[in-house]
């Protein structure tokens, strides 16, 4: 061997000696089953996942999700704090093995993986008066109707195509949209229901409203590319059991009885349902 291909292999083996432990062995799968823990990232959104400023203890129904699906795999789940917008970089760089209730968009499937199964779905939603007669968006988009949005969002870009007539009020939050709620100087805020239902939580005022026509959107969970994609298959054959078996909707119910909420009459996260 000259001296050239000494260094190559010299180079070779630094770069795969850096390279995370799992990588030469099976993925993520056999690697969560070897370390006996499931990593989840969390990042602070209610209802998905929520952190008690005392205890500093992870709940929501993310967190929740991560627990069943470790107890499938027989280990321990480990919640590893991350940001939304760091969520993709964190699976890249292996500090988490996968990341509930991401969507999944065009621009994240190039970079991560998720199973073709889906989660759970959400929707539109309004917070509106507990007297409104509203069932539809037609029914909100009148003259007299002032509905608040949050500014440069999805949403403000959804309502703003749909609302003809109504009066649309923009916010630099979520949490000013519902301040003008309860103030009265907006009939009506529109968000993702499960939010709706986490700042009804705190209002206790007025009803959330899944107005018709329904569109739901489907969430994900997001984790590392990987060949063979074993993890993700075996992700995507639970997504569809629990699915079925009604369990994404259980442990939201049950995270809104955790807040003193009663789930009776609110659109939970099945689009069957709805």
């Amino acid at each position: 061997m000259n001296r050239r291909s000494v260094l190559l292999a010299g180079v070779a083996a630094g770069v795969f000696s850096a390279l995370p432990a799992f990588a030469a062995d099976s993925g993520t799968l056999a690697e969560v089953k070897k370390s006996g823990k499931l990593r989840i990232g969390v990042a602070s959104a209610e209802p998905w996942f929520f952190k008690d400023p005392m205890s500093e203890k992870w709940t929501g129904v993310g967190v929740a999700m991560g627990e069943r699906m470790a107890k499938e795999l027989g280990v321990e789940m480990v919640p590893v704090e991350t940001s939304w917008a760091n969520a993709v970089a964190g699976l890249q760089a292996n500090q988490f093995d996968i990341m509930f209730v991401l969507d999944p968009t065009e621009e994240r499937k190039k970079a991560i993986d998720f199973p073709e199964n889906p989660l759970f779905y959400y929707a539109m939603g309004a917070l509106v008066s507990d007297k409104s007669t509203a069932a539809t968006w037609a029914d909100l988009d009148t003259a007299e109707t002032r509905i608040g949005v949050t500014l440069g969002t999805s949403l403000d870009r959804n309502v703003t195509e749909t609302m003809k007539a109504a009066q649309i009020n923009r916010f630099s939050s979520n949490d000013e949209a519902i301040a003008a709620f309860a103030s009265g100087r907006v009939d009506a805020v529109v968000q993702f229901h499960p939010a709706l239902v986490v700042q009804y939580s705190r209002l206790k005022l007025g009803k959330v409203l899944l107005p018709i026509p329904v569109n739901p959107v489907a969430t994900s969970a997001g984790m590392r590319k990987e060949t063979p994609p074993e993890f993700r298959d075996w992700v995507n054959e639970i997504f569809g059991k629990l699915y079925a078996e009604g369990v994404p909707n259980d442990l939201f119910e049950a995270y809104l009885k955790s807040k003193n909420i009663d789930p009776t009459g609110i659109p939970g996260l099945e689009k069957e349902a709805w």
